[in-house]
């Protein structure tokens, strides 16, 4: 159940997304591994959605699905645009939201698929895990599906803060570059989102 909830998670984990922008922009601007911290922000929020699903508000987020899509998508464009602008939180070297823990839960908050995932696909893997060991079951898919998005993004944030320090001469000049490059980014999937959701 463990290895299944991992190789679920790590599934997920791999497809870029607005988390992974955020781990490589935190991690470049703060020359450290912070991938650590932002998955612990990214756990809350879901702690709190899987909490809400088993409670049986899962067939009301679906519902919402399409008002989700269009919110989240929405502010994950103008938070792309925000970086490619350079200024307010999202500014490289002055940021004014210097906490991982709170972009772990921003960029958790406002990605568009998660409820749905957790109400679909998400709900199934809690599911099995509940018809083998019972709760014990939800507890330990869930371990195992943290884990993979903790191990896959330090090792994300470990590798970018190794090669920004070693390499400082060549990527800190570059920084505002980075910013662009992740702002398009994350204002692409953001525009993605949106429209899908008018599909």
């Amino acid at each position: 159940m463990l290895l299944l909830g991992f190789i679920v998670g790590l599934s997920g984990a791999v497809i870029p997304g607005p988390l992974l922008a955020f781990v490589v922009f935190d991690s470049a601007r703060k020359r450290k591994a912070t991938g650590h911290f932002v998955i612990a922000g990214h756990v809350v929020l879901e702690a709190l959605i899987i909490f809400l699903i088993l409670f049986g508000l899962g067939s009301i987020i679906l519902q919402y699905k399409l008002f989700i899509y269009v919110v989240g998508g929405a502010v994950l464009v103008l938070m792309g645009a925000l970086m490619v602008k350079g200024t307010g939180e999202v500014e490289i070297k002055e940021s004014k939201v210097n906490s991982s823990l709170l972009g772990g839960i921003f960029y958790t908050a406002f990605n568009p698929t998660q409820p749905p995932w957790w109400a679909s696909a998400g709900l199934a893997l809690l599911l099995q895990g509940y018809e083998l060991v019972g709760s014990l079951g939800i507890i330990i898919v869930t371990a195992g599906h943290w884990l993979a998005d903790l191990i896959y993004y330090f090792l994300i944030s470990y590798v970018i803060s190794y090669v920004i320090c070693k390499y400082d001469k060549f990527v800190v000049p570059r920084q505002r570059q980075i910013a662009i490059i992740l702002g398009i980014f994350v204002a692409a999937i953001g525009s993605y989102f949106r429209l899908a959701a008018t599909l």
